[in-house]
């Protein structure tokens, strides 16, 4: 049943990832990796990246064994079935808990498919856990996987961290604090911490946060809760989060995880568990987090549920609680698996990204008129980077071959996340051709984007659809591909004879 189970669980994920079309996050990160030495993209670009580099430092290696970018999705595939099967084959969970968890969503679809750090979280959480109960007696292994864990992304850190200080009090309760093998795991894990605090330590000049909006702690808190557990009541709806469907989510929410402390405060681990679920939370509450991360959060939870699984049921009221958690889990498996399978569909029928046809387009116009202008607009824009030889945006470093990934410096003219008002700017440049991504837009643009575009002297070369999917919901994110008009009435009369896209 387990293997069954297993061999499912790989043929949805390999399925669906062939299907998939990489978008903005993994490109970044694999141009990163492909167009810079290693120790400049460990000691420099990593960080404006808000996250520690061991993802890109795999993608560096896969770049260098000859991997192509149309398969980046096997590294996420690789390490999320390798954490299902720790999970199935080691968590002490009752068997359908163990195998509802490889139809959650992060587990599912979120981290497995779409090739991103996060898929390392996967992996590395059930490997600590498996090894959490002979951490003290062998402590070199589960050091080293901390250590890893440090260097995944900023919520994994604080992870690790809590980790970390865990294992170094254990040790010392033990009274082995001064052996050959404490010591030495202590140093491997807070080494490791420390370079994954180097190179996430942010430069005064990282414009990323400067142009993304402030979120309120409480809404964002609720919101992330909401992300890792339950996000709404009718999980196949076509609406995400919004109305009496997202207040059902996150009263869901905050009764399963008050379920889980309660399991946890019966346990000898309990301050650990605590810090574990409190840390995430108030980063979120504090700094910043996007909904990906309680995918982080919720793999935590799976650790948590893991290490305090065995805590004796000491009075009835115990016994009842436990009941209790096993049905929300298996209500929240349930629930997220519709949601990976609502995913998984829309994946496979649909475009994740536009940036393979869009890239086809601009080099085929590019081949007929090799002096013409072409500009970007929008992150987006950029998701053509890998799909073509060389940089073909002149509004970005004037249109050098290299760099083809976004610099987020905060002294980078070209914005990714740009302001409405930049669109009319770009414009007044007179471009031959504009890709733009229409999430970007200002707001009348996004209306009517044809007569907006005429009113400026363009019109609609093409339109090329795409979507992204959050929980079974397809957010549109298309691009659009605009042209200079030079004749018809959206001509403009400075326009010079710049030939159409064919």
């Amino acid at each position: 049943m387990q293997a069954v189970a297993l061999i499912a669980y790989a043929a949805w994920v390999i399925g669906v990832a062939l299907h998939h079309e990489a978008w903005f996050d993994e490109m970044q990160a694999w141009l990163l990796a492909r167009d810079n030495s290693l120790g400049m993209l460990v000691g420099h670009y990593a960080r404006y990246e808000g996250t520690p580099a061991l993802w890109h430092v795999i993608l560096w290696v896969a770049v260098r064994a000859g991997l192509p970018f149309s398969a980046i999705w096997t590294l996420s595939a690789a390490c999320a079935i390798a954490g299902a099967a720790i999970i199935v084959r080691f968590a002490p969970f009752p068997l359908f808990l163990r195998l509802g968890l490889l139809a959650s969503y992060f587990y599912g679809y979120q981290f497995s498919v779409i090739a991103r750090g996060y898929c390392l979280d996967l992996l590395l959480v059930p490997m600590a856990a498996a090894l959490f109960p002979a951490r003290v007696d062998r402590p070199l292994r589960y050091a080293l996987v901390v250590g890893l864990l440090a260097n995944v992304n900023v919520f994994s850190f604080l992870a690790a961290a809590v980790l970390g200080l865990e294992l170094l009090v254990r040790q010392i309760a033990a009274r082995r604090i001064f052996q050959r093998q404490a010591l030495a795991a202590l140093a491997l894990a807070g080494g490791c911490g420390l370079f994954a605090l180097w190179t996430v330590w942010q430069p005064a000049d990282n414009g990323f946060l400067a142009q993304t909006a402030p979120q309120k702690p409480l809404g964002a808190t609720l919101l992330f809760l909401a992300n890792a557990l339950f996000d709404r009541g009718a999980v196949w709806s076509a609406v995400s989060q919004a109305g009496p469907e997202f207040g059902i989510g996150i009263l869901l929410s905050v009764m399963l995880l008050g379920q889980l402390v309660r399991l946890a405060l019966t346990g000898r681990d309990r301050a650990l568990s605590l810090a574990l679920l409190a840390a995430p939370i108030m980063f979120t509450a504090a700094v910043y987090s996007e909904p990906w991360h309680a995918g982080v959060f919720f793999a935590l939870i799976v650790f948590v549920l893991w290490i305090n699984w065995g805590n004796p049921a000491t009075d009835p009221d115990d016994a009842q609680a436990r009941r209790i958690l096993i049905v929300a889990l298996s209500l929240l498996e349930v629930m997220q698996g519709m949601q990976t399978l609502h995913s998984g569909i829309e994946d496979i029928h649909g475009s994740y990204s536009a940036g393979k046809p869009a890239a086809r387009a601009i080099m085929a116009w590019r081949n007929e008129h090799p002096h013409g202008r072409i500009a970007a607009f929008g992150m987006q824009s950029f998701e053509t980077q890998p799909w073509m030889p060389r940089n073909e945006f002149a509004n970005y470093h004037g249109g050098t071959p290299k760099p083809q990934y976004v610099n987020w410096a905060a002294g980078e003219p070209w914005h990714a996340l740009p302001r409405p008002a930049e669109w009319s700017r770009l414009l007044a440049t007179r471009p031959d051709l504009v890709l733009a991504a229409q999430n970007w837009l200002p707001s009348d643009v996004k209306q009517d984007p044809g007569r907006a575009a005429c009113r400026a002297g363009y019109g609609i070369a093409q339109t090329f659809a795409a979507g992204m999917i959050w929980r079974g919901v397809v957010i549109d994110n298309p691009l659009i591909l605009f042209a200079r008009a030079t004749s018809g009435p959206c001509a403009k009369p400075e326009s010079s004879q710049a030939p159409p896209p064919a």
